[in-house]
């Protein structure tokens, strides 16, 4: 768990997606949003349209 930048207490993990990863900090309530390197995506991705 991260350490928040402006109390030093260390934060709480609040929310997670398959974007990014949001840390609060109860003492302060100092909200850090980590964004994830790389996510699985679960959509098709549309078909280029070919023109042959």
């Amino acid at each position: 768990m991260p350490r928040c930048p402006k109390c030093d207490t260390r934060m709480s993990h609040n929310d997670e997606t398959t974007k990014l990863t949001e840390y609060v900090c109860s003492r302060c309530h100092t909200v850090e949003i980590v964004r994830k390197p790389a996510y699985r995506v679960t959509a098709d991705a549309p078909a280029a349209a070919a023109d042959d």
